[in-house]
C-alpha cells in the first residue's frame, strides 16, 4: 500500500456489546480476560482471510482488506466462532456486533486510515445486534457472488454524519438460520463447507473430554538425593472398574502434575518417560484421541524437552504461523491475558492426525509445576482439537 495514496479498501468494525455492563458486573479483571479472547480470534480471523488489524480499542477493533471477499467472509467466520466459544465458556460471553463498508481511503504514516468508508463501517458495527454482520450494499455489490452466503435486505437507512441513506444488507452463513425478516435477497451457490456442527460436539466434548477415559502413569522419585522408587501400576484395565478420583490423588500422585479432578473416572498404567518426574497419559471417549501431561523438574528441563520435540518437526518453524481453527501450523508463545504469559505451543499435522504440544511454567510459584503437554486428534480435525484446546489449557494451567 502507498501511503497517501487513496485506494480502495473494505474496513471490518467489531464490537462486544455489553461489554461496559460486563464490567461492571464482573469486574476489570474478567472484563480483560473477555477482551483478551475477543483480540485472539479477531487477530487469527483477519490474518487467516488475508486482512491487517490495524486496531484495537479492548471491546472494539478495526481491520482492512484489500478484499471485499475476504472481509465478509473473514466477518461470518467470525460470527460463527463468537457463538462457539460463548457456548464453551459461558462466563465469557462474546456477542459481537460487525459492520463492514467499501470506498476509497488513504492510509497515513502512522498506519491509519482516512476515508468516508471508514465511517460508515463503525456506524454500521453500531447498528448490528451481537452475532450480527451488516454491510453496504456497495460492499455486497464490490464482492460479487460468494457461495454459501446469504443477505437479508435491512433497506435504506440514515446514519449519523452520512449525509444519504445507505442500503445495507445483513450477511450470514446459509446454513444458519435466516434472520427474522422476510425480504431475503441475493441467494449464491451450493452449500459450502461449514466447520459449525463438529465445533458444536467439541463444546459439548469438553465438558466430558475426561469421562470414561484411560489414564497411564509413571511416578519416579527424582528428587535430588532420592532413590527411584518403583512405579505405580494399577490392575488389569480389562478387569477393574475406573478408579475414582478419590482414588487417584492419594495412589498416584497427579497432584503433582494437576488436581485429580482433571483426571476424572480414569485409570492407571505405566508408561516410560526417563526425562520427566511423571508423565499421564489419558485416551478420552471424547474430545482428543490422546492427551497428555509431563511433570519436569524446573524450567530449564521444560524448555530442553519442549525444543527437543520442536526439533522433531522441521517443518515447524519458531515464531512462526498460528495454532487455530483457521491455521494450523507454526509455533508461538501464548498467554492467560493480557500480560499474563503461559507457555509456548505448536502445532502440526502427523498423517492424518492433527497434534498441538504446548508448556506450562511455573512463573516463580513453588507448588507448581512446570508441564509439557500434547493433545492428538485423528482424521486432521484441527478444528474440534482446537475448541478442545482454547478452555483446557487455560484450564490446567490455572489448576497445575
Amino acid at each position: 500500500m502507498n501511503h497517501g495514496q487513496a485506494d480502495v479498501r473494505t474496513f471490518l468494525i467489531a464490537d462486544v456489546r455489553g461489554y461496559s455492563r460486563y464490567t461492571e458486573e464482573y469486574g476489570d479483571e474478567a472484563a480483560a480476560r473477555l477482551s483478551a479472547k475477543f483480540v485472539d480470534l479477531v487477530t487469527e480471523g483477519v490474518e487467516a482471510h488475508s486482512g491487517t488489524l490495524v486496531e484495537v480499542r479492548g471491546d472494539e477493533t478495526l481491520a482492512v482488506f484489500t478484499s471485499a471477499r475476504q472481509a465478509i467472509r473473514a466477518a461470518v467466520d467470525l460470527q460463527a466462532q463468537f457463538g462457539e466459544e460463548t457456548e464453551a465458556d459461558a462466563e465469557l460471553p462474546l456477542k459481537v456486533g460487525i459492520g463492514i463498508d467499501s470506498g476509497e481511503a488513504v492510509q497515513l504514516p502512522d498506519g491509519s486510515f482516512r476515508g468516508a468508508a471508514l465511517n460508515v463501517a463503525a456506524r454500521l458495527c453500531g447498528r448490528a445486534h451481537g452475532g450480527e454482520v451488516i454491510v453496504s450494499q456497495s460492499t455486497s455489490r464490490l464482492a460479487g457472488h460468494l457461495g454459501g452466503l446469504q443477505y437479508s435486505d435491512r433497506g435504506h437507512v440514515r446514519l449519523k454524519n452520512i449525509p444519504d441513506p445507505i442500503h445495507i444488507l445483513q450477511v450470514y452463513s446459509e446454513l444458519d438460520a435466516r434472520p427474522a425478516n422476510r425480504w431475503v435477497l441475493m441467494f449464491f451457490g451450493r452449500p459450502g463447507r461449514t466447520l459449525g456442527w463438529k465445533l458444536g460436539l467439541a463444546v459439548v466434548a469438553v465438558a466430558a473430554a475426561t469421562a470414561a477415559a484411560v489414564v497411564y502413569l509413571t511416578a519416579s522419585d527424582h528428587s535430588e538425593g532420592g532413590s527411584a522408587s518403583p512405579p505405580f501400576t494399577a490392575s488389569d484395565p480389562s478387569s477393574s472398574p475406573p478408579t475414582t478420583v478419590a482414588g487417584l490423588a492419594p495412589n498416584a500422585g497427579l497432584d503433582a502434575i494437576v488436581p485429580a479432578a482433571i483426571w476424572k473416572d480414569c485409570r492407571l498404567q505405566t508408561v516410560p518417560e526417563p526425562t520427566a518426574i511423571q508423565t499421564a497419559v489419558c485416551l478420552p471417549a471424547k474430545g482428543p484421541d490422546r492427551w497428555e501431561i509431563s511433570s519436569y523438574r524446573n524450567g530449564a528441563d521444560l524448555t530442553s524437552a519442549y525444543q527437543a520435540e520442536l526439533r522433531r518437526h522441521e517443518k515447524v518453524r519458531p515464531n512462526t504461523g498460528q495454532c487455530s481453527a483457521f491455521v494450523w501450523g507454526g509455533e508461538l508463545q501464548w498467554q492467560h491475558g493480557p500480560g499474563k504469559p503461559g507457555g509456548r505451543a505448536f502445532c502440526y499435522f502427523d498423517g492424518n492426525d492433527a497434534v498441538i504440544v504446548w508448556t506450562h511454567m511455573r512463573l516463580g510459584q513453588p507448588t507448581h509445576r512446570d508441564v509439557l503437554a500434547t493433545a492428538r486428534k485423528g482424521g486432521s480435525d484441527h478444528v474440534s482439537l482446537t475448541r478442545w484446546w482454547r478452555p483446557w489449557h487455560h484450564l490446567i494451567g490455572k489448576a497445575q
